[in-house]
């Protein structure tokens, strides 16, 4: 009775117009959640400690009605399972070892399984994500980036490890440093999203710096995207005209600023010389092909097996695809090759280039479903009524788009939880009515 006066009090408050501060507890498994990401487990695949917190709590959480009440949330599913069919297809097509196609298989499974999760608990409390933003920042901060194994743990945290070599920005400060970015805009931005389009543009800048390019840019297109809602843009076709003139220009300075700054500071580093290896450094469209050149030959890698693609992993056993990058990109190198072949795959770093090559048209069609729904989604985004989370919302669905085009499959697991979940329940009332009844998990209400 106790619980049941408390859930009718709490759809009260909201009729009456006033602020509720909802329940604490999806506070403390969204931290869980958050922390688990800086530990990881050698099960035969990569086994994050934020899945094994989702795959322990998710039974004693309201997920069924997460399931039911989120129509995203089943077509995101329905994409997932498509996903999983077309992996089992392709895989038998190609005779793919059991292992191999598990090993794939376990990326829509689990990244399905931290999804479901996140939605259950933030559908409860949103500002959850902010607990998960601090306790990603922590643990990340004292333990590192798992993803990149011992890679620079015995070099200190200071200003000198810095400038010595960029790539330990990436790999040891931006893990840490851009979940922190993002707490601080959703604080100070709360009341005005100006100021945190100005903390996103800072700290674009400052990544620019440090070579970290993608986060970069994806803070900076945050930043504008904040000042667009918060100038309450609309998209017609004067505006969009308007707008699309004065954000190329702005752009493209940014972007001439950066290659100047590169070349005048830092002409060694990674992306100096990918600048350097450029006909025409100031080509921005250029640069994406240096950057991710492995779309060079996925065309051809889907034309020689459109239907059911080469398998899982997709092995390149005669290197032909990676000479074939090289040749087109005019770095030919036989030790590169070497290097960048040793596990013999077929160079594909893109979600849904790899779907296609890897499972097939199937699995291309699971993957272009998925980005179908996160578009839709992503169109409601300004309407939100969860404001103090824009910021962080903005930039996380921003990444994940850059990610649909530009990272491997595992980005499902580790990326798009958050991203996808914190989307579904910030636009869900763009979805449906939204119900007003907390439903505590059952170690709350004693299974009642």
């Amino acid at each position: 009775m106790q619980t049941a006066a408390t859930s009718i009090h709490f759809a009260h408050s909201h009729a009456q117009g006033k602020t509720s501060r909802g329940p604490f507890w999806p506070h403390i498994l969204m931290a869980l959640f958050g922390a688990g990401w800086a530990v990881s487990f050698d099960v035969g695949v990569r086994l994050y400690g934020g899945e094994i917190v989702a795959l322990v709590c998710l039974p004693i959480l309201p997920w069924k009605s997460a399931y039911r009440r989120h129509r995203m949330v089943r077509s995101i599913f329905g994409a997932y399972s498509l996903w999983v069919a077309a992996i089992i297809l392709a895989d038998l097509w190609n005779g793919t070892g059991l292992f191999d196609s598990a090993r794939n298989m376990a990326t829509p499974i689990l990244g399905g399984i931290s999804l479901l999760f996140v939605v259950s608990v933030t559908a409860q409390n949103p500002k959850a994500l902010l607990s998960f933003l601090a306790a990603t920042a922590l643990a990340k901060g004292i333990l590192g980036e798992p993803l990149y194994g011992d890679r620079f743990s015995e070099v200190a945290l200071e200003l000198a490890s810095l400038t010595a070599d960029t790539n330990f920005f990436k790999v040891r400060v931006d893990p840490f440093l851009t979940p922190a970015i993002l707490l601080i805009a959703c604080w100070l931005g709360r009341k005005n999203l100006l100021t945190a389009a100005v903390v996103l543009v800072s700290a674009s800048l400052g990544y620019f710096v440090f070579d970290a390019r993608s986060s970069g840019l994806v803070f900076f297109l945050s930043a504008m995207t904040l000042v667009a809602i918060y100038f309450r843009f609309r998209p017609r076709m004067g505006q969009i005209l308007i707008a699309g003139v004065a954000a190329t220009a702005l752009s493209y300075s940014a972007y001439v600023a950066y290659v100047d700054y590169t070349f005048a500071n830092n002409p060694l580093g990674h992306n100096g010389q990918q600048l350097t290896r450029m006909e025409d450094p100031y080509n921005p469209f250029e640069l994406i092909i240096e950057g991710r050149s492995e779309w060079l030959v996925i065309p051809s890698a889907i034309a020689e097996r459109p239907i059911f693609g080469w398998g899982s992993w997709a092995i390149d056993k005669d290197y032909r695809f990676t000479y074939m990058r090289e040749v087109i990109t005019g770095s030919y190198n036989f030790e590169s090759v070497e290097r960048e072949s040793y596990l013999g795959f077929i160079p594909v770093h893109s979600l849904l280039g790899s779907t296609w090559v890897w499972s097939g048209l199937l699995g291309f069609a699971a993957m272009l479903r998925l980005l179908i729904s996160a578009s839709t989604m992503a169109s409601r985004l300004p309407r939100s009524p969860e404001r103090i989370l824009l910021p962080a919302v903005t930039f996380f669905t921003l990444l994940m788009f850059w990610h649909f085009f530009f990272s491997p499959p595992q980005a499902v697991r580790l990326f798009f939880p958050v991203a996808l979940g914190c989307l579904i329940v910030s636009t869900r009332e763009e979805f449906g009515k939204r119900r007003r009844l907390v439903q505590h998990p059952y170690w709350v209400t004693g299974g009642r």
